[in-house]
């Protein structure tokens, strides 16, 4: 009880859960304080309407089937106070019912019927279900599918149960209820990063299971699922890290090899099903190549499950659409984050509209998914595009069509090597010493070759160190299987830097990446999609809460159109993709993106999907081509030895209000970060004072990507010496005056002169240097211990004769703190 009288916390204990017991509510299907939404990673505060995250109570009648929401007020509120509030949870929940009370009074809404009314008491379990029933029209299969319990031997890495999040399950029984009304053709929209593929483990349990628990009774085999996808690392994550721990030898790997009827898992690629022939020139419409997928009667399976559904036999005219069609007495199931409606290309099409969409947008709203940062780089030759006159020859003596080249052509029509050691040098700043992975995407395999080069280069000791740690992966790469694997294991450090053009846009999960780099345009808002969320996987054990895009390509702008959080867009380009797995764009005759004013095509122009060979505003894995067909490639010219400027660079934030992105001075941006961890300077004075707690401090600047560097540059601070970082940070947060270090240091001579008066005369000396070389250099030279190294103490003496001035090493080292406390309370 507070002040006011009795708050929320009493009309729950005295009022509501007396309420719950009377209805017939046991513990088990009781949750207080249930979180509907997770605490925003990073230390973020959510909007002003969504700070409580956990509804009061959720009423579940089985694990994970939740059927009624409770709000609970102060006494003195009106018993409907909380009504809104309780809708809102329920229908994220997909709860029929939701209730608010402040302990006197109760107001009921009814989902079915949009009614809201009072009511005297708490419905009780069963009229909360016969609500659901009737509402839903459950039949008895229906019924036994949501209330059969999920699987709990998934385990986390800690060993505790994996659980499934809100939308997961809702998912999941949307899913089993379109199954149940006898649709066979199933879509399931959910963004990148949330989960599918624990999604799918979880609805093939509750089928696999069912079909265990009846099959005795009703004569019927097991319940066989093909998992189907059209890349290799689409088909062997899901299968090891997923799969085979809740079903292990119930699940195979169809192959050549391994063509056994006995399991009920089978994880399967495009290419594995229609090419017997190691011959990949084989075409997959031949006897030949169908004699693997004919091993498999039509009915053999009960679901197929299509991951990244928009790709591969997307296509009506796709050589891989006859698998389904050979299946087409199963349940297929689509699973994307991307659907498609493109000439030629409609996942809505062919599996109908979803049955349950979760958006990046909820996602970050949710706390689930990483927010975003962009970084627009920009240099003059973008800007202002290059001039080339008649008569220009490139390094190989070839003349240059005149006129002026921009974004869209460079790497394409025209290769500038200085504009992507540009872009390498910005890059490496950008990540500076930290170990923080990233992607690069580049035009082709050529561009990509450039920048991994220029990286290097930029980077010798981290080369000498592990040249492996800037790569190119890509389908020509011979290793690019043992380099993907390790750069997607968040245990490893290297490779940190991943160079490509489109083979890691898909499919690949990759939970510790911080920076999403563009150094091509994208316009196919599918692609654009997927590789956005590259970065959108939460991964906390390395302190990742949010990712960073970098823009050198104006790509970005795609955020602004309505459809990137939407529905799919119809694309100027279609995929098809070979029976060996590659990717080509194909142009499709469609209408070019606009611009805002609707005068022409947006300056951003198309990237199609992942593609390997180069068609009109595609990208290109495997080397130059027209687009036409196989005909001769486009001359592609290179100029070495020009100029490049960055001649601006902007900084966005992910706006929770909105769901897009908004322009922000990197400033503002840095000084909401260190307000939202440190309340007053003081605090912040003290953590920096102590070499320990610094570490802390450094810590949290690298994992919020605040530049001391860039602070100064930004603030403008006008005279000459060095600053110490805090003393930024101080000025950023709290607008106090800024100290030089050479300040600090005249300031701890001053205040502190009868300390270094009482020492001995050589211990009093080396003190003094020790301020000299913070004033000249920071606090990182004198609390590093080789400090004693490098003039001018090394020229006092050895280590240990500085630390004998001192009385040993431990007084050396307490002095050392001690000064840079001085230096801090100055």
């Amino acid at each position: 009880m507070t002040a006011g009288g009795p708050d929320e916390a009493d009309t729950c204990r005295d009022h509501v859960r007396p309420a719950l017991a009377r209805a017939g509510w046991v513990d088990e299907q009781i949750h207080e304080q249930y979180p509907v939404q997770a605490e925003l990673p990073g230390g973020r505060r959510p909007p002003e309407g969504q700070r409580k995250r956990r509804a009061d109570y959720v009423l579940e009648l089985e694990p994970g089937l939740p059927l009624m929401v409770v709000e609970a007020k102060r006494l003195w509120a009106l018993p409907g106070d909380g009504i809104q509030q309780a809708v809102r949870y329920a229908r994220r929940l997909g709860a029929p019912l939701a209730l608010s009370t402040n302990g006197r009074g109760w107001v009921l809404y009814d989902a079915a019927t949009g009614v809201q009314h009072e009511v005297d008491d708490v419905p009780t379990p069963e009229e909360a279900w016969d609500l659901l029933v009737s509402a839903r029209e459950l039949g008895e299969l229906a019924q036994q599918y949501l209330r059969s319990p999920f699987n709990r031997q998934h385990l986390n890495a800690d060993g505790s149960v994996k659980e499934l999040r809100y939308y997961q399950r809702r998912a999941i029984h949307e899913v089993l209820l379109a199954i149940v009304r006898g649709e066979r053709r199933v879509l399931l929209v959910m963004a990148t990063g949330s989960g599918k593929t624990f999604t799918a483990l979880q609805l093939v349990w509750k089928l696999w299971s069912h079909r265990r628990r009846v099959q005795a009774a009703r004569d019927e085999r097991n319940y066989r699922v093909l998992y189907l996808a059209d890349r290799d690392v689409l088909v062997t994550d899901p299968m090891r890290k997923n799969f085979q721990r809740v079903f292990g030898d119930a699940v195979v790997r169809v192959s050549s090899r391994n063509t056994r009827h006995s399991p009920d898992v089978y994880f399967a690629t495009y290419q594995g099903l229609t090419t017997a022939s190691p011959d990949s020139d084989v075409s997959a419409d031949t006897a030949e190549s169908r004699e693997l997928l004919t091993n498999y009667p039509p009915d053999f399976f009960d679901l197929v499950i299509v991951d990244e559904c928009h790709r591969g036999s997307a296509r009506a005219d796709s050589e891989w659409r006859g698998i389904l069609e050979h299946f087409d007495s199963a349940v297929q199931l689509g699973l994307t984050a991307t659907p498609v409606d493109r000439n030629g290309a409609h996942t809505y099409e062919y599996f109908g509209n979803p049955v349950y969409t979760y958006s990046l947008r909820e996602g970050i709203e949710d706390g689930f998914l990483a927010p975003y940062t962009i970084r627009r780089v920009v240099f003059d030759v973008d800007a202002e595009g290059f001039d080339v006159p008649e008569g220009l020859r490139d390094i190989h003596g070839r003349e240059i069509p005149g006129g002026t080249y921009g974004t869209r052509d460079y790497e394409r029509r025209l290769r500038l090597p200085d504009r992507t050691s540009a872009m390498a040098r910005r890059i490496v700043e950008v990540l500076g010493d930290s170990r923080d992975r990233a992607v690069v995407f580049c035009v082709d395999k050529e561009h990509a070759l450039t920048m991994t080069e220029a990286l290097r280069n930029l980077r010798p000791d981290r080369t000498r160190e592990d040249p492996e740690w800037a790569v190119r992966i890509m389908s020509v790469e011979r290793e690019k299987d043992r380099l993907l694997e390790q750069f997607t294991d968040p245990e490893r450090d290297v490779p940190q830097i991943a160079v490509t053009s489109s083979l890691l846009s898909t499919g690949v999960d990759i939970e510790d990446l911080r920076y999403v780099i563009l150094a091509r345009p994208v316009g196919s808002m599918p692609e654009f999609k997927q590789i956005i969320g590259r970065g959108t996987r939460l991964y906390p054990d390395k302190g990742k809460t949010e990712f960073e895009i970098v823009d050198f390509v104006g790509a970005t702008e795609l955020f602004r159109d309505p459809s990137f959080d939407g529905p799919p867009l119809r694309s100027p380009s279609t995929e098809c993709v070979s029976p060996s797995g590659e990717v080509r764009p194909e142009p499709d005759g469609g209408e070019e993106r606009s611009g805002d004013d609707g005068q022409g095509p947006a300056p951003v122009i198309g990237v199609a999907e992942p593609e390997p060979e180069y068609a009109a505003g595609g990208s290109s894995e495997t080397g130059r081509g027209d687009g036409n067909g196989g005909g001769p490639p486009r001359d592609t010219f290179e100029l070495r030895g020009i100029s490049v400027t960055l001649t601006s660079e902007g900084f966005w934030v992910h706006d929770v209000t909105t769901g897009g992105p908004r322009l922000v001075r990197y400033v503002d941006w840095a000084r909401q970060r260190v307000l939202e961890t440190f309340d007053e300077p003081e605090t912040l004075l003290r953590a920096w004072s102590d070499p320990r707690s610094r570490a802390d401090v450094v810590s949290f600047l690298g994992a919020n990507r605040i530049d001391p560097v860039r602070l100064t540059d930004e603030l403008e601070r006008a005279g000459d010496g060095r600053v110490d970082t805090i003393d930024r940070l101080l000025h950023l947060a709290w607008g106090l005056p800024v100290l030089t270090c050479a300040e600090r240091a005249r300031r701890a001579r001053s205040q502190h002169r009868e300390e270094l008066d009482a020492l001995p005369e050589r211990a009093r000396e080396i003190l003094g240097l020790l301020l000299d070389r913070y004033a000249e250099a920071g606090v990182d030279e004198i609390a590093a211990p080789s400090v004693v190294q490098v003039p001018p103490l090394s020229a006092v003496g050895s280590p240990a004769e500085i630390a004998g001035h001192f009385g040993g090493a431990r007084q050396w080292h307490r002095a050392r703190e001690t000064l840079q406390a001085w230096l801090y309370s100055a």
